[in-house]
């Protein structure tokens, strides 16, 4: 186990003794739980201040190589400008010569604060091998947590062959990381020299300024070299750190995305969320992919999930009939998915390793990454169909389906036949509730179809983009969130499938014959309906009894006495009410047939239980033609051949006025018949 390893062992474990020094006993989690949500946040600012405090206390103390920007609260200051060190600078760049010199003397320096053995070791190396293998052989040994051991045999290397530009400016390069930038900048000044638009000359040149804290300089050098590399790495960083410290959080930003659209950084990250600004990872790594000329996958295809998309949406309430098969058929399917991916998932997590298990290289990024996702794609996004939507769909239910209810059918005539009742009853259901009934279902589509329609996109969006996250990081748990996703698309369509049938439309059609074919009803010959089994309106009869007359019809009879003040008596068969009159009246013949007759009268009206119930005035006018007497046991009794009646009555009792017009015989018939 190297040094390295054994410092962040020992970092993690100090951290875990002190944070369990502070776990909050009873006491305190009942203190906590009396706080307002004001003091929670304030008393969590507060323990994040301390810990962070504390953390970096540890790191100086036990000389952790730890990079503790990216702690919550940790105040970035920048590098103060060291003035003697940048005044050891040559004015102008070295010659060929003036290098060598210098890097000999450097190297007679260098091995003096290293042990013989080691310094022995290194000769040995560069004695027995290729210059080649000698820069190779320096990159890898400082990385490897030996830097000063890397720089004696960068320094060998180059003053072996002070020719190679590359393995000067690398050698410039480990000067920077190691704090000594005053020598960095004569190597590259050289480089530059021979070099004069190379971005990597520049952008070293570029971190040796901004290590000695002359960022004037530093930012002139790094502008240059994004000029000419714009998405280099370390120069979008640095140039980005300078607007940080100038407040101009925009501007940082806009380099740091140039820095995270070639590599992910969480210091980076960290940086963003000190200025309160957050990075679209997503549309960074997606710049990335096109840089690369990788094609975005299309993993919603790949699953072959298009061929689940919703069915076309019914127009009618036949169609619902008519497709009950194939809707069926589809939902069978859709929920046998459904359950097969929620059994992927739990699979996946129970064949999971148990026990530490660490973490991928971009697990990090795809935590980030994932998180970012799921604040575009929140629930409510990625179903349009919320409770407002639910009770818009739910009030056109109701009120389309109160509407078929409500529907007055008209009744077969009485008497009808029974296919005659069931004609009536059939074009009822098919020519006023079902247009009723697509109603519904246009109105219910036209609501629902697109909600629904918007959601399978925006599932679609979410899983293509999960998939090619959690594609860098596919750990049991990430693969388990994809294959819940998936099932969860299947879900949607198993809801949206529910509206399908117009929320059963067809129950409230059960008199409707989807096959019907229209019967004109108004021409079955059926019997006159109005026919009703009565006296003839001409009939009617007088019987003479000498001072005395009675009269009846099909409507009434009645008995008159008098002349100058007649009296009298009538009796309506289909009312019961019987009426005395008294009043004047006169009678004339002429012709021997012809006779006239006027009167008005009181009467006064009892009803069928002989109860009083009206009196008042009525006017009686009649002319007719008489028939011939016919001598019955000596009484003469005739009618009217053709006759008119006409009376008004004036009700004293309720103010009422009616007027009738009554005809006989001939004339009768021929009213009636017309």
């Amino acid at each position: 186990m190297n040094t390295t390893t054994m410092k962040y062992i020992l970092f993690a474990v100090l951290l875990l003794v002190h944070a369990s020094s502070f776990a909050q006993t009873q006491a305190d989690v009942n203190k906590m739980m009396k706080m307002t949500p004001a003091e929670l946040e304030a008393y969590k600012k507060k323990m994040i201040q301390q810990q962070t405090a504390k953390a970096q206390q540890m790191a100086e103390q036990y000389n952790l190589n730890i990079n503790t920007s990216i702690l919550p609260n940790v105040e970035i200051k920048p590098p103060v400008k060291d003035v003697k060190r940048l005044a050891l600078i040559p004015v102008k760049p070295p010659t060929r010569t003036e290098l060598v010199t210098s890097l000999q003397q450097s190297v007679q320096q260098v091995q003096k604060g290293i042990p013989a053995p080691t310094v022995k070791e290194v000769e040995q190396f560069v004695a027995s091998k290729n210059i080649a293998q000698i820069h190779d052989a320096a990159i890898s040994t400082f990385y490897n947590n030996n830097s000063t051991q890397g720089v004696l045999m960068m320094m060998k290397a180059v003053a072996a062959n002070p020719d190679s530009l590359q393995m000067m400016n690398n050698l410039a390069a480990m000067y920077n990381m190691i704090g000594v930038q005053q020598k960095a900048v004569p190597l590259l000044q050289y480089c530059l020299q021979q070099l004069p638009n190379s971005s990597i000359v520049l952008n070293n040149l570029g971190q040796s300024y901004y290590g000695l804290g002359d960022l004037f300089t530093a930012a002139a050098y790094l502008r240059k070299c994004l000029d000419i590399d714009s998405l280099n790495i370390e120069a979008n960083h640095s140039m980005g750190m300078l607007h940080y410290f100038k407040k101009e959080y925009d501007a940082a930003m806009k380099y740091f995305e140039r820095e995270m659209s070639v590599a992910y950084r969480r210091s980076t990250m960290a940086m963003a969320y000190k200025m309160g600004k957050k990075f679209n990872l997503r549309a960074l790594a997606q710049r990335r992919n096109q840089r690369k000329g990788a094609k975005q996958k299309d993993a919603f295809e790949e699953i072959t999930l298009g061929k689940f998309s919703l069915p076309q949406y019914p127009g009618s309430a036949k169609e619902i009939t008519e497709n009950k098969n194939e809707y069926l058929a589809f939902t069978q399917s859709v929920q046998t998915e459904m359950l097969f991916w929620q059994q992927n998932a739990s699979t996946v997590l129970a064949k999971a390793p148990k026990g530490d298990v660490y973490p991928g290289v971009y697990h990090d990024l795809v935590e980030a990454m994932l998180e970012e996702l799921d604040e575009e794609f929140t629930p409510e996004y990625l179903n349009p169909y919320s409770n407002d939507e639910a009770a818009v769909a739910q009030e056109i239910l109701q009120r389309n389906a109160t509407a078929i209810i409500s529907v007055k059918c008209p009744e077969a005539p009485p008497g009808s036949s029974i296919q005659v009742q069931q004609e009536f009853i059939i074009a009822c259901c098919e020519n006023q509730k079902r247009p009723l009934a697509d109603k519904l279902l246009t109105e219910l589509g036209n609501h629902i179809k697109p909600l629904f329609d918007l959601g399978l996109l925006r599932c679609k969006a979410y899983i293509n983009q999960m998939v090619a996250i959690v594609q860098l990081d596919p750990s049991p748990a990430n693969q388990a969130m994809v294959y819940n996703a998936v099932s969860g698309y299947f879900t949607y369509l198993s809801t949206a499938l529910l509206f399908y049938t117009g929320g059963e439309v067809n129950n409230l059609l059960p008199d409707c014959v989807p096959d019907y074919k229209q019967v004109n009803l108004d021409s079955l010959v059926q019997s006159e309906r109005d026919w009703k089994m009565a006296c003839p309106s001409w009939m009617n009869i007088e019987v003479d009894l000498g001072g005395a007359a009675v009269k009846a019809d099909c409507n009434k009879y009645a008995i008159e006495a008098g002349e100058g003040i007649m009296a009298g008596f009538e009796h309506e068969f289909k009312s019961g009410n019987s009426t005395l009159l008294i009043g004047v009246g006169a009678k004339a013949e002429f012709l021997g047939m012809a006779k006239a007759e006027a009167k008005s009268q009181f009467y006064f009206t009892f009803d069928k239980n002989k109860t009083f119930s009206d009196w008042g005035v009525k006017n009686t006018g009649e002319l007719g033609i008489s028939g011939t007497p016919l001598p019955i046991g000596g009484v003469d009794v005739g009618g009217t051949i053709a006759g008119i009646e006409i009376s008004n009555t004036h009700s004293l009792m309720s103010g009422a006025y009616e007027e009738s017009f009554e005809t006989k015989g001939v004339i009768a018939a021929i009213f009636n018949k017309n």
